[in-house]
């Protein structure tokens, strides 16, 4: 650690409280990989994040504390509550938490708290934080709710409102917090998204012929992924559309689709698994445990994003790291972090020619392969931990050096 390393515009270093409120998913790995690099700078982390924490046996600098405290009843009570009256149980358990969150906020005074969740019950956090005069950043990790419901809208717009600095993870965002919602610009500092292969690390032992064989994939078989939460905007709905004209072309090639479609209505579920079903495609349509992400990545191809419209995603940041080539369309930040050809294959949205057009040229050219891993490997060393780490740190010293007495 260099001197300047975990020196904030207090002159010492920072105590730091990220706050998660899911304990699972991609965000908190993200507050998880975030957390580790902070520490490391020298700074002491306390993570406040959910019951059923994830990533309780991962490892973790000495310097970070979590606390797996949010809903502990709501986790006890899920499997056998019916679920009006789990929600029930959520909401009141929300505002205990609150107090519980403003009691530790009290008694470790941190030097700043960094918010990651933008739904209802951060924004209660939000109010009682900046009733209490703390520091506050915020990370953007979505501008607006994917599917664009009033109430997630209305709560999002009025965190990034109270906010007094907004970090997003791209030029994209930037500026739509600017022109949607009127943001002053000197409240939204952009720091990238973060690399993810800590799950390569955390089967350094998997090989690629185990993994594929734990599929049934034959050693011939041309892999391609579809990962992640299952939700309308990100398009499965038109990937297995494709997915007939790349068979059709390419004989050995093989679908593999994974993800938690929680969010989805039961029929449009039952829907997709039943077209995931008449194309051939391997799928289990469940939330993939952190212990079994990097068997999917380490026997696949090549990785699929065929999204309706993203800000940022965390998926294409794991297949990066783990040298996965990318098909994905133009939309969101993607197209500001991918350079077509070098680090991925682009397509325009909603475009099932052109998806399968992509999806067969990559499973077909085993040097184009070669040539978009590099690229995205170069990305993902460009996005590495330390980097992202020291960014958000100057971040939140631009934050303290605007505190009164600072």
């Amino acid at each position: 650690m260099t001197e300047a390393s975990g020196r904030g515009a207090t002159g010492r270093p920072l105590r730091i409280l990220e706050i998660e409120t899911f304990g699972h998913g991609g965000l908190m790995h993200y507050v998880h990989n975030l957390s580790c690099a902070l520490a490391d700078r020298g700074h002491r982390i306390t993570l406040v994040t959910a019951a059923g924490y994830e990533l309780q046996g991962q490892p973790r600098p000495s310097g970070v504390d979590v606390r797996p405290v949010i809903g502990r009843m709501s986790q006890r009570t899920r499997e056998w509550l019916p679920r009006l009256g789990s929600r029930v149980v959520q909401k009141a358990e929300a505002v205990v938490d609150a107090g519980r969150v403003t009691r530790l906020v009290r008694r470790i005074a941190p030097d700043i708290v960094h918010l990651h969740s933008t739904n209802q019950i951060a924004l209660a956090y939000l109010i009682l934080l900046r009733a209490l005069r703390v520091p506050v950043a915020v990370t953007a990790h979505v501008v607006t709710s994917h599917e664009r419901t009033a109430l997630q809208d209305a709560v999002r717009r009025r965190i990034h409102q109270l906010s007094p600095l907004i970090i997003a993870h791209s030029e994209h965002d930037r500026r739509r917090l600017l022109d949607e919602i009127a943001i002053e610009p000197t409240r939204v500092v952009v720091v990238p998204h973060g690399e993810y292969g800590f799950f390569a690390r955390s089967v350094e032992t998997l090989t690629r012929e185990e993994a594929r064989r734990s599929f049934g994939l034959r050693p011939e078989d041309e892999t391609a992924l579809f990962f992640g939460y299952i939700r309308e905007y990100k398009g499965l709905d038109v990937l297995l559309d494709a997915w007939p004209a790349v068979s059709a072309a390419r004989p050995s090639a093989r679908l593999v689709v994974a993800g938690d479609p929680a969010r989805l209505d039961p029929a449009r579920r039952r829907e997709l698994e039943a077209a995931a079903t008449r194309v051939g495609a391997i799928h289990r349509f469940a939330y993939i445990p952190f212990s079994d992400v990097a068997r999917y990545f380490a026997a696949a191809d090549a990785l699929v994003l065929p999204y309706r419209h993203v800000s940022q995603s965390g998926v294409l940041f794991l297949a990066l790291a783990m040298g996965l080539p990318v098909v994905a369309t133009r939309v969101g930040a993607l197209a500001e972090v991918l350079r077509d050809g070098d680090s991925a294959l682009l397509v325009e949205p909603g475009s099932a020619p052109a998806l399968s057009a992509a999806v067969t040229r990559v499973l077909a050219d085993r040097d184009l392969r070669a040539r978009l891993a590099d690229g995205g490997r170069r990305i993902a060393a460009e996005c590495s931990w330390p980097s992202i780490a020291a960014r958000t740190e100057a971040a939140f010293e631009t934050l303290l050096r605007r505190q009164p007495g600072a």
